[in-house]
């Protein structure tokens, strides 16, 4: 992979910090490139080198957070375990979510909360759709299966948003630690987590 240039970097992180600082200031439908430009001290011929409008600066954003969240839930982890495994891959997911909190901040805005919460919950979905069959819970109901996954998908949703609403006082290792309570030791456990379950 070709290594980006110390100047791209900086011009790009001086237009991250102005769409997060404007954002705070004014909605997203009345920023414009000019104010960004403005705001990033670049003129607009750097700003369209590298996006084609406002829109395309949050879309990459939303992009760039999805693919993140996905590798951070799929990547192969060294432990053998289940519950070591689940907080491991816990404490990566709010990690990864502190060190984006800014771009995470700005998509949401941009787009809608709702419909980021609606993008996002799809990958905590999918994960917890193939954690259910890791640990050996077969649900014969597919509506219930489907309550139960959404329930907790949902229910993450919401625990990380209040952390990142608070201001991220916990580390991540402390939310890993709460939502794998709730999870692993909550609902998977009252399922018999490690046994074959048809509810």
């Amino acid at each position: 992979m070709k290594k980006m240039d110390l100047r791209v970097i900086k011009t790009l992180k001086r237009i991250d910090e102005s769409i997060v600082e404007l954002l705070r200031e004014k909605s997203f439908e009345d920023i414009t490139v000019k104010d960004i430009c403005e705001h990033a001290m670049i003129n607009r011929g750097t700003f369209y080198s590298h996006y084609k409008d406002k829109y395309d600066l949050i879309d990459s954003y939303q992009k760039e957070l999805m693919i993140g969240v996905e590798d951070v839930l799929y990547r192969s982890k060294e432990v053998t375990q289940k519950e070591e495994e689940m907080k491991e891959i816990l404490e990566g997911l709010f990690v990864y979510i502190e060190d984006h909190k800014d771009k995470i901040f700005a998509t949401a805005i941009a787009v809608g909360r709702l419909q980021f919460i609606e993008e996002f919950s799809k990958y905590t979905y999918k994960f917890y759709e193939a954690k259910q069959k890791e640990y050996g819970i077969t649900i014969a109901q597919d509506n219930f299966r489907n309550y139960l996954i959404t329930y907790m998908s949902n229910a993450h949703i919401g625990i990380i948003h209040r952390w990142l609403e608070g201001g991220c006082k916990e580390s991540p290792k402390e939310m890993a630690n709460t939502v794998e309570k709730i999870t692993v030791n909550g609902i998977f456990k009252s399922l018999l987590v490690n046994e074959e379950v048809v509810i």
